[in-house]
């Protein structure tokens, strides 16, 4: 594998992180899976423009992290064991794509065509937005596998700097937190717990290997 090559998924790395981010703080505070419906509606329908794109700009990142994602497997590629984690990191990524995904497009479901959350009942309305933060919150399971497979593969082959391994166990650890926001409606805040220390894993180690810190493992 080219330098090049994985300098590039470093910065594929970086811009995923920073248009994930985008997506996350360009609508301000989103209510709680609890509060009063009127409240939810309010929201979905004053920042319909901005749920809309931020939509669109998360669907844009995904090519970028798959392509981290690929490249960071590769990087691991040593003994069968660290293929195996390599393999496990780039699975967690391809659940948690496909659940991020839709939790996007059932959010959006009400706003894509205008006018129609204004009229939707209080019950449908409350269903469909406790969905898509369930399905954001599935999401966590598929970040423990890619975040433990990376940080073990990193661990075992040096393929990455050893700060980079400790955020991915770190990043593991907060989605392993983030999970628990399934048990109750009340617990929903602490999935945001999950997307930041992923997020932050993902950032360094893109900076990493853009910065050209990172030495393929020797295959065997």
């Amino acid at each position: 594998m080219s330098d090049r090559t994985i300098r590039f998924a470093g910065v594929a790395g970086i811009v995923f992180v920073v248009l994930i981010l985008i997506t996350v703080f360009s609508t301000g505070s989103p209510p709680m899976a609890d509060d009063p419906v009127d409240k939810i509606r309010a929201f979905l329908v004053d920042h319909r423009s901005a749920l809309l794109l931020s939509n669109v700009i998360a669907f844009a990142s995904i090519p970028f992290v798959l392509w981290f994602a690929v490249v960071l497997r590769e990087l691991v590629r040593g003994d069968r064991t660290a293929n195996a984690l390599g393999t496990l990191s780039l699975a967690g990524l391809l659940v948690t794509g496909p659940m991020a995904m839709a939790g996007g497009a059932i959010q959006e479901a009400p706003l894509y065509v205008k006018g129609v959350a204004d009229k939707l009942s209080d019950d449908t309305l409350r269903v469909v937005f406790e969905t898509q933060l369930l399905l954001f919150s599935a999401t966590s399971a598929g970040i423990i596998a890619f975040a433990l497979g990376a940080a073990f593969a990193i661990r075992r082959t040096g393929a990455l700097p050893t700060y980079v391994m400790w955020l991915g166990f770190v990043a593991a650890i907060g989605n392993a937190v983030a999970l628990l926001s399934a048990l109750s409606s009340g617990a929903a805040g602490i999935g945001i717990l999950g997307l930041l220390t992923f997020a932050l894993f993902i950032l360094v180690a893109g900076i990493a290997m853009a910065a050209g810190k990172a030495t393929p493992a020797a295959t065997s």
